[in-house]
């Protein structure tokens, strides 16, 4: 489904894809652009579904066929980077698809893109004119935010986010893991990473096997966080520095641009 919003923005419902196109030029917003590059992600996530093992297979350093979609190879090339062998290029896959419509939408013409996939943004203005992002620090939309204004230049094109009650399946015990990157595809398995590794022992986390809870998940055998329920400060503390040291680890090694983790 393809809906135009009351204020020009265009959102899309495609089978997992919930994703929201922002796309204007010179402050006119450019629907029309938006509704073509809906239907060319649309083809991307059909034309996938081909490949849905190869999607899945933790053997990241397989070769990557000329056959694949675009968006696929992507989805390879991010998880490549990070190098954690127990993921699969499913832990890409939103950003890529975001990163993919940015993209689409800047070679027809687009001067400011955001595109919002489910909490993973590929966004850019090549007009000169900042984006302000706002990042909660809590669950109440009317708590307090970190906000981030960004230019071109600071060369920011994905803003990812991960943790527990998310979309996904997580590790660790994040309420929100975030990670900035050059490309919303390295950015989505980098959030992902530091969601993971805000990962402690405490009785009051409850966990289970991810193909007890769904059995098409790429987690095949791995753990996952159900529930958390009254974590120690001791525990608190572990994790924000077990997330904080992925970050750093990341950021180090020039994969991300900056991260935020509570």
């Amino acid at each position: 489904m393809i809906e135009i919003m009351n204020d020009q923005r265009v959102f899309l419902n495609h089978g997992p894809i919930q994703m929201v196109l922002d796309i204007s030029s010179k402050g006119l917003k450019e629907s029309k652009i938006a509704i073509d590059v809906a239907n060319r992600v649309m083809e991307q996530f059909e034309k996938m579904l081909v490949y849905i093992n190869e999607a899945k297979s933790k053997n990241i350093e397989s070769e990557i066929s000329d056959h694949y979609t675009e968006v696929l190879k992507k989805m390879m090339h991010a998880v490549r980077l990070v190098g954690d062998k127990s993921y699969t290029p499913l832990a890409a896959v939103a950003g890529s698809f975001s990163e993919f419509a940015l993209e689409r939408a800047i070679e027809q013409g687009a001067g400011r893109v955001i595109i919002n996939n489910g909490g993973d943004i590929a966004l850019r203005d090549i007009e000169g004119n900042q984006i302000l992002v706002g990042i909660p620090l809590t669950n109440d939309p009317s708590g307090k935010r970190i906000e981030i204004a960004i230019t071109d230049s600071m060369g920011i094109r994905g803003i990812c986010t991960s943790g527990f009650g998310g979309r996904s399946f997580t590790k660790g015990v994040a309420d929100k893991a975030v990670a900035l990157g050059y490309s919303a595809s390295v950015a989505d398995v980098c959030a992902t990473f530091i969601g993971n590794e805000t990962n402690v022992d405490d009785r009051s986390i409850v966990r289970a096997l991810a193909d007890e809870i769904d059995s098409g998940t790429d987690l095949t055998g791995q753990l996952i966080t159900l529930s958390v329920n009254g974590l120690s400060r001791e525990s608190k503390l572990r994790a924000l520095l077990n997330g904080y040291y992925a970050m750093e680890k990341l950021y180090n090694k020039n994969i991300i641009i900056g991260g935020v983790v509570m």
